[in-house]
């Protein structure tokens, strides 16, 4: 038996040292720029002074109408953008941001750009590209840093390298921290022992019990940050939406995407009526957004906060005004909440702004795990 237990731990090591080496550097990446992007909106307006200034002197009960601010966005787009959504004011970003897509020539995908607008006075101050896949580089420094963040730069249209890299990457690693946790447990009568880092350590053995002492204790938040990034993206979404679901039913799971009914001799309401029939669905709640109808069997997606942790979204058919679908955690199973929780605490806004410190210190927790367990790789070698 002990000869089994040497053996498996050997291999575990190996598997540990090896995902660490490929996929530690890439999780180092992705940590320090969620550092950076968790506070992402006053960075970019402190960066953008003349763009993303606030209107002074300006209460929402002043605010011009969706409508009217609508009308000032598309007067300023280009002729072939697309306008996709609007943004409404909110503490970070007191402006309306208008998000719209325009073709990209020789390519199958749009680039992305926003566009602000003053909610009082209806004065546009400015647009500029957001993200382009052709340079993913080429926008702001803070969409620059989110794309770093996302995809590593290395997605090309279809294409997703960085997705995938990102995706499988962190699954891995998150089994080698569970491994990490194996190897460092300890034996009985030396528990104290393997939470500190013993007095007078220096050189290699300082690297070791810092690289063992801040991966125990930050080991259960990288799992937790690790598991809600996996969500963002395929198959893995797929996969844990359906373990959930057998757990709890998650309302619409494998339903069909809400859709409009086209009628010919009816218009389309306005994105003003939409905003209304969605905080009427739900009363006391407020609007944060709306997306448009991509093409005539589209609906309008309008976004709420009704004070919890995750938000509404009311999907509202653009010809006869009728409520299509409802998700949110008023009617929320179990289920839907498991999964409605998962971004908030990826970002840490589930807790608000000391969740939000929080993650930005998990972020910087990578890069120290990474390099001392090069050093302690480097010092075993040594030894040889």
């Amino acid at each position: 038996m002990g000869r089994s237990n040497a053996h498996l731990r050997k291999v575990f090591v190996k598997v540990h040292l090896y995902v660490g080496w490929v996929f530690g550097f890439v999780l180092s990446i992705a940590g320090l720029t969620g550092s950076l992007i968790v506070f992402w909106q006053p960075i970019d307006a402190a960066l953008n002074p003349e763009l993303l200034a606030p209107e002074g002197a300006c209460t929402e009960a002043e605010y011009r109408s969706v409508d009217d601010l609508d009308t000032a966005v598309r007067a300023k787009m280009p002729l072939n953008g697309r306008l996709v959504s609007l943004n409404f004011p909110e503490h970070e970003r007191p402006l309306l941001s208008a998000w719209y897509w325009i073709p990209t020539h020789g390519a199958d995908w749009d680039d992305i750009y926003t566009l602000f607008v003053k909610p009082c006075s209806g004065e546009v101050t400015g647009s500029r590209l957001w993200n382009s896949q052709q340079r993913p580089w080429g926008g702001p420094l803070m969409s620059a840093l989110i794309q770093l963040h996302t995809s590593l730069w290395l997605n090309e249209g279809s294409v997703l390298i960085g997705n995938h890299l990102l995706s499988f990457g962190s699954v891995l690693l998150l089994i080698s921290i569970l491994i990490g946790y194996y190897l460092w447990w300890p034996n009985q009568g030396t528990w104290r022992l393997a939470f500190m880092i013993r007095r007078g350590a220096r050189g290699k053995r300082l690297n070791y019990e810092l690289h063992k002492v801040v991966g125990v204790y930050a080991g259960g938040f990288l799992v937790l940050s690790l598991f809600t990034a996996i969500h963002l993206y395929e198959p893995w979404a797929q996969i844990i939406d359906q373990g959930v679901n057998v757990l709890s039913p998650v309302t619409d799971l494998d339903a069909a995407p809400p859709a409009s009914r086209p009628t010919s001799d009816v218009i389309p309401i306005s994105a003003k009526r939409a905003v209304e029939i969605g905080v009427v669905t739900l009363p006391g709640s407020r609007p944060t957004g709306i997306e448009f109808p991509a093409d005539e069997h589209g609906v309008y997606l309008v976004t709420l906060d009704t004070g919890t942790v995750w938000k509404s979204q009311v999907s509202i058919d653009q010809y006869s005004g009728a409520v299509v679908r409802i998700q949110g955690p008023q009617r929320a199973s179990m289920g839907d909440h498991v999964l409605g929780w998962l971004f908030p605490l990826h970002t840490g806004q589930a807790f608000g702004l000391p969740g939000r410190i929080l993650i930005c210190v998990v972020g910087l927790i990578p890069s120290v795990l990474y390099v001392t367990g090069i050093l302690v790789w480097l010092g075993s070698r040594r030894r040889r």
